[in-house]
């Protein structure tokens, strides 16, 4: 199964707000569509683990940034010291939304490489996955679609990915196809904000869908987390 996270430009300005869960911004340098929470997004699972929905309200966005190190391995302390050195300046990383009705603490995502977090009882959580096509990294412009990487890694990535799961369930569902496409409209140490449609499929059945624009505050995972 390809791996998500359940599994960047020319700057967007500050987000202010006396809430420290809003990305609501109030500079004029930002696209008109780049909005922070709340709002509403079209996101859902289907099948056995229906959640979300076409009119799903969204209180709280984070989007994670974990470092990709290809084909790297540390057997010693110090071959691990010198990846973290790498992992903190590397422009090559995963991105992940984290979209949500409930709220969300950042530091469980900055401690734990995915960050994983399961959903409480009655509560949704959509993960919006980009993986950049090269070493480069992401910028602002780029448009991520499915297909190969052009690098070798030993982790396996699917370079977009969309999972919606709630109630407390935490299982990553298999599909055979992904259609659409996400595209970044804003990326830098602060913000990334991301116009996405993507459909996941197992066997013409629909296993999650999102689609809209979303802002979100950049948090990185610590440099100990890092795939390879």
């Amino acid at each position: 199964m390809a791996v998500g996270a359940v599994l960047a430009g020319c700057g967007g300005g500050s987000a202010e707000s006396s809430d420290p869960g809003s990305t609501t911004t109030t500079t004029a340098a930002l696209p008109t569509a780049c909005a922070g929470p709340p709002l509403t997004l079209h996101l859902r699972a289907g099948g056995d683990h229906e959640a979300g929905g076409e009119d799903f309200e969204v209180s709280r966005a984070v989007a994670l940034r974990t470092p990709i190190l290809p084909g790297e391995m540390a057997f010693d302390g110090a071959g691990l010291a010198a990846l973290q050195s790498k992992a903190e300046i590397t422009p090559l990383a995963v991105y992940t939304l984290y979209l949500s009705d409930f709220a969300i603490d950042e530091e469980e995502l900055t401690g734990r490489g995915l960050g994983y977090i399961t959903p409480p009882a009655g509560k949704t959580l959509g993960l919006l996955s980009l993986v950049p096509a090269t070493e480069a990294g992401l910028a602002e412009g780029d448009v991520v679609l499915p297909g190969e990487l052009g690098y070798d890694t030993n982790t396996t990535f699917a370079p977009l990915t969309l999972q919606v799961i709630a109630d407390g369930d935490s299982q990553t569902m298999a599909y055979t196809d992904i259609e659409g496409q996400a595209k970044v409209l804003v990326l830098d140490d602060d913000e990334l904000c991301v116009d996405f449609d993507v459909t996941l499929t197992n066997q013409d059945e629909v296993v999650s869908e999102g689609k809209g624009t979303v802002l979100a505050p950049v948090v990185r995972s610590e440099p100990a987390f890092f795939f390879t």
